[in-house]
């Protein structure tokens, strides 16, 4: 599952580094027709053919140039609206963790405690969870492609501080988290309750501390979209 999780993740972002460009200087290369047709009308046939043809041609730019902008900054909020609510729902998740799950699970016994992890941590590798935490990288990637095709200085900065703060949550994630989550999954069963404890020990501390880290770094991430969502 580890290994799905990282190729498919991989997949989307280079499908989205792609994709985006073309989205991006789409809006400037479609013809409006009806829009040049229109301001033909609008000009007398007494003028000089050569002054109206440069009158609409820099009307028609001045135009296509105001629909471009219009179209950049609603792509900026749509992403930065998909960056924010998919990083905000992954904040969620691992702060809930910090705040209640692992608390809870501290005042029980070491079986109770090993059962219940190997059952939560199994359980969290589903493709919901995979379509949330790869929704916010590719929104993330995408909202930063744009704001530089768009020259746009502040959600560019603002956009690449969240961006590094979740790509630091998800390597806390993969190289931390899921080894330790791998090891208790695939640990034998104890016979004694030595073993049980051995087994939540090694875990426990650890796992708890990089939750801790990365529920900090994910928090900041989306504290970042969000100024960057308001400033548009």
């Amino acid at each position: 599952m580890n290994g799905l999780f990282t190729g498919f993740r991989a997949v989307l972002v280079i499908f989205c580094l792609l994709l985006l460009p073309s989205i991006a200087f789409a809006s400037d290369n479609v013809p409006h027709t009806e829009m040049y047709d229109h301001q033909l009308q609008q000009y007398s046939f007494s003028q000089p053919a050569a002054l109206q043809s440069t009158e609409l041609s820099e009307g028609w730019i001045a135009e296509q140039h105001v629909r471009g902008q219009d179209n950049r900054s609603l792509l900026f909020i749509v992403l930065a609206g998909l960056a924010v609510l998919t990083t905000g729902m992954m904040a969620g998740i691992v702060f809930a963790y910090a705040n209640s799950v692992m608390p809870g699970l501290r005042k029980s016994d070491d079986r109770t405690f090993v059962l219940a992890i190997r059952h939560l941590t199994s359980s969290v590798a589903n493709p919901l969870f995979l379509i949330i935490s790869n929704g916010a990288l590719i929104a993330q990637i995408g909202f930063v492609v744009v704001a530089v095709l768009a020259q746009q200085v502040d959600q560019v900065v603002l956009g690449s501080i969240a961006l590094i703060f979740y790509i630091a949550t998800l390597l806390i994630t993969f190289l931390g988290n899921l080894p330790l989550n791998k090891a208790i999954i695939s640990a034998e069963l104890p016979a004694s309750d030595t073993k049980w404890n051995e087994l939540r020990v090694r875990f426990e501390s650890s796992w708890t501390r990089l939750n801790n880290l990365r529920t900090i770094t994910c928090m900041f991430s989306v504290s970042a979209l969000i100024i960057a969502l308001l400033i548009i």
